[in-house]
């Protein structure tokens, strides 16, 4: 690898005073570029696994053209946690490299970036996990804020993106993907505060896991008699779904009471989603 020769700097390396700031051109928010060391910087501990191929392959990008893209990072005791950028800075330390410039953001605007990504669109189970963890922050040191204001919706984008970040947790094989369309209908922002909603979170998705079982219970009774096949867990959910000719919203606990009759039911006589066809 040749060598590199060192850079000339816009700033000196980040401290509390250093950097200089500067208003975004969309909302005129105010942001700071620095070069900050790397031993002060750390990846969000909810950021998905890097992918390594990834990291190769801009490594070779560093090398050739420069570090020309920012992290972007949050202020955090004496460091920075990085919420975007995670594959350059782990390009950037295979490197050696021991600045690396970034826009600091304010902590209101780095919990709404948490549910984007733009380097790879995140599945629903990596969107619950985050949509949880920041939720579970403002738990913390907002419980008395409401769960229905704009605070919460900006930096959750989904109410029932916590319910299914929960239920993850109790069930690492949920079928979260075959249950979000019902939930979309059924599971909004709550006019309670955190300190109360998390608890009804918790209840919901301890419905939404039994609700799971159930699905899996049928779906190994159709294997019994040779009629399981890769796909039959969503046609099994979109059977039991008590709302899937409605648009309109629907409370959580009559629906999830209604399809968990008809999963029960199913247990008995599983052939029924066979004949339905799924509808």
């Amino acid at each position: 690898m040749a060598e590199r020769k060192p850079a000339g700097r816009a700033t000196k390396a980040a401290s509390d005073d250093d950097g200089f700031g500067f208003a975004d051109p969309a909302n005129k928010q105010a942001l700071t570029f620095a070069l900050i060391p790397a031993n002060r910087l750390e990846v969000i501990k909810h950021q998905r696994k890097p992918s390594e191929p990834h990291v190769g392959r801009v490594t070779a990008s560093i090398e050739k053209v420069g570090f020309l893209a920012p992290l972007v990072v949050v202020p955090q005791h004496d460091g920075y946690v990085i919420i975007d950028g995670q594959h350059r800075f782990l390009a950037a330390r295979a490197l050696g490299l021991k600045e690396i410039p970034a826009v600091v953001v304010p902590p209101e605007l780095a919990r709404r970036m948490l549910s984007l990504n733009v380097e790879k669109e995140p599945n629903i189970r990596e969107r619950s996990a985050v949509a949880l963890s920041i939720y579970r922050e403002l738990v913390e040191t907002s419980p008395d804020l409401g769960e229905d204001e704009a605070a919460v919706a900006d930096s959750v984008e989904h109410a029932h993106y916590v319910t299914l970040g929960l239920g993850y947790e109790e069930s690492g094989r949920l079928a979260g993907s075959s249950f979000e369309p019902i939930l979309k209908k059924c599971d909004g922002f709550l006019d309670q505060p955190l300190s109360k909603s998390f608890e009804v979170r918790q209840s919901r998705a301890a419905t939404v896991v039994e609700a799971n079982k159930l699905v899996r219970a049928v779906s190994d009774k159709l294997k019994e008699i040779g009629a399981w096949h890769q796909f039959v867990g969503a046609q099994i959910i979109a059977y039991a779904n008590p709302l899937k000719r409605t648009r309109k919203q629907s409370p959580f606990d009559s629906t999830f009471e209604k399809m968990l009759d008809k999963l029960h039911e199913l247990e008995d006589h599983p052939e029924r989603v066979l004949r339905a066809g799924g509808d």
